[in-house]
């Protein structure tokens, strides 16, 4: 995935993909066929696409996903077993920092960190560049992929117990004030969700800070319709026939 025509002293930009074979949600989803894919080879063909990776590794401890990359030419880095249980404050930031140092310690250089779960196969090509780009060329130390969200958010009131189940526990709204609610096209929406389909950091930003966003954080903003992110069954399907739609009108 090497730019064509880029130079040695052109930044190195490392793209990572972490997929451990012990999810929750969907068992096996890494490679659990997704339109006769396995779902991570989604993200394998999109991260191909994108002009500015230098260098594309996937990151697991599962002997059948390595296998998976490996069998469509992908660079894999086998984690420590600090990190096989995603259950710890900011795991995949101390992954990120461990697969850093890991590959700098065996001669490599490193300056873009570019992380692609592999849960968001709906991600396209230019959705990774133009995150890149931000980081690149335009003046940021990080940036993420987001989606427009017009939701009228409601939290528990204070005082109220997150155990409390069933009606009639108080709640209050978060963004919005109900006496004055306009049209929704009127509102002017200021608010995004993350996606977790791309996020990009300067290498010294991760490594001192812990943390994938910091400092001037740029976004690139996707559709709702591309920004699935696999954590259900549901969100599976959903996935499939979005694809199966894609596939029929692109």
């Amino acid at each position: 995935m090497t730019q064509q025509g880029m130079k040695s002293k052109d930044p190195v930009v490392l793209a990572i993909t972490p997929a451990r074979g012990g999810s929750k949600g969907v068992p096996r989803k890494n490679v659990k066929p997704l339109l006769g894919k396995p779902l991570l080879q989604h993200t394998v063909e999109a991260a191909r696409g994108c002009p500015f990776i230098t260098r594309y590794v996937v990151n697991t401890e599962d002997v059948e996903i390595r296998q998976v990359a490996e069998s469509l030419g992908v660079e894999t880095q086998t984690r420590p077993e600090e990190f096989w249980h995603d259950n710890t404050f900011q795991e995949v930031d101390r992954l990120l920092q461990w697969s850093v140092s890991d590959l700098e310690s065996k001669g490599s250089t490193i300056d873009i960190v570019v992380l692609l779960y592999a849960t968001a196969p709906l991600r396209r090509s230019e959705h990774i560049t133009e995150c890149i780009d931000l980081v690149l060329n335009q003046g940021f130390d990080s940036a993420l992929t987001l989606t427009e969200d017009r939701s009228y958010i409601w939290k528990r009131s204070p005082g109220e117990h997150s155990s409390e189940t069933g009606s009639g526990r108080k709640v209050e709204p978060v963004n919005y004030d109900p006496a004055k609610r306009g049209p929704n096209q009127k509102e002017g929406w200021n608010q995004w969700i993350e996606n977790k389909a791309v996020y990009v950091m300067k290498r010294d930003l991760l490594m001192d800070t812990g943390c994938r966003l910091g400092g001037r954080i740029g976004f690139t903003e996707m559709s709702s319709l591309d920004s699935v992110d696999i954590d259900r069954p549901e969100d599976f399907k959903l996935a499939e026939l979005l694809l199966k739609l894609r596939e029929e009108h692109d």
